[in-house]
């Protein structure tokens, strides 16, 4: 495909996202009818319309309008390529119309350029002063591709090494061993036969420093409370914990067992009824939460979110902390998490467990997209 093509694409499938329909979903939909479409096509498609969504409102304002078109105006403008080398370029280039004209980055107001909701803006402003204006320039930009090393199998200088002989260039975190980072090329990584065996996961530093700070694991018994896709409860078992995983939606874990044997570590899941009367020396809670600190990777809620729905998330996740107490033992640990920026669902949430449930905190932390991963908050309790 020519790149007037896949601008072309890109407008037919953003017009599907902003009418409602999911961004995978309206990506697949496109790939099964454009059989025609390789490889390389459809990954180039995916990195502009994730582009645009993530930059949806500044692209709509450069663009002249919330459309696919005016996303991809925007998105033109952004990356400096001419529209006369895209409209009418080819046969399958978008037509040439009387579009308005563009709009300059700098003409652009604060809120335009920060690419979020104003609401949202503000309480950023509110709680990271000077800091906000670049949290929001990050959460712009495509996320850094991080790999956690499976310490039960392996060690961060050998897939380094075979990495690096596949091609790859990598960065080693400065503060956490299973940490590397993949600087390029960001596609191909899965296929590998060291993924394939298990020697290393996808995992966001972030996420990966959350686990570093529960310490050493080693024959320690974990409930994973809010295991979603697996990725924490692996972690955990591969730095020796005995874990024990659950989630609210089971299908979510559907892959675990197939997971855990690539990596060989064993993970039970459970269900909550299942769950009664067991007690575990750490439960871990990475709570259902506006995601506000990865919207880089997951974009759903970056438009959608209002300030209701924070408020009944923080309903939710006090009710989750309040259940997974009971699954601590008498001396035992709690451990609260989130991917999120805000200090309502993070600090303010960590004071009100430290201040309504039999725990004391020893830790609360704060990392934000500045610090090379994704926003994520990490609380410790003792019993």
């Amino acid at each position: 495909m020519t790149p007037a093509a896949r601008i072309a694409a890109a407008i037919e499938v953003l017009d599907q996202v902003l009418e409602g329909t999911a961004a995978e979903k309206a990506l697949l939909g496109w790939a099964r009818r454009s059989r025609f479409a390789g490889s390389k096509d459809r990954a180039a498609l995916r990195d502009i319309v994730f582009q645009c969504l993530r930059c949806r409102r500044s692209y709509a304002a450069m663009g002249g309008s919330l459309t696919g078109r005016g996303l991809v105006r925007g998105f033109m403008s952004d990356t400096g390529t001419p529209e006369a080398d895209i409209f009418g370029a080819t046969r399958h280039a978008p037509p040439v119309l009387d579009d308005p004209p563009l709009t300059p980055w700098d003409n652009l107001s604060e809120g335009d350029q920060a690419d979020l909701q104003d609401w949202v803006y503000d309480r950023l402003c509110a709680e990271y002063g000077s800091q906000a204006r670049m949290i929001a320039q990050a959460l712009r930009q495509q996320a850094p591709i991080w790999l956690r090393v499976n310490a039960q199998r392996t060690d961060s200088a050998a897939v380094s090494r075979n990495l690096s002989d596949a091609g790859f260039e990598i960065q080693a975190s400065k503060d956490v061993p299973t940490a590397l980072q993949v600087t390029r090329p960001a596609r191909g990584l899965a296929n590998l036969d060291a993924a394939q065996a298990g020697l290393f996961e996808f995992q966001d530093l972030s996420s990966q420093r959350a686990i570093a700070a529960l310490g050493d694991l080693h024959g320690v018994r974990v409930l994973d409370f809010c295991a979603g896709g697996g990725g924490k409860a692996l972690a955990m078992a591969a730095a020796g914990a005995s874990v024990t995983a659950h989630d609210r939606d089971p299908r979510r874990m559907k892959d675990f067992s197939e997971r855990a044997k690539r990596a060989q570590v064993h993970i039970n899941t459970s269900s909550l009824a299942d769950l009664k009367g067991q007690s575990f020396d750490l439960v871990v809670c990475d709570v259902p939460c506006s995601g506000s600190g990865a919207w880089r990777r997951s974009l759903e809620t970056k438009w959608t979110l209002t300030p209701t729905d924070l408020t009944d998330l923080i309903d939710l996740q006090r009710g989750i902390a309040q259940t997974a107490v009971g699954f601590m033992k008498p001396e035992g640990r709690l451990s609260y998490m989130t991917c999120s920026l805000f200090s309502a669902e993070n600090a303010e949430q960590a004071e009100w467990i430290d201040a309504h449930l039999p725990v004391s905190k020893t830790l609360a932390h704060q990392m934000i997209p500045l610090d090379g991963g994704d926003g994520f908050f990490v609380s410790i309790y003792q019993g």
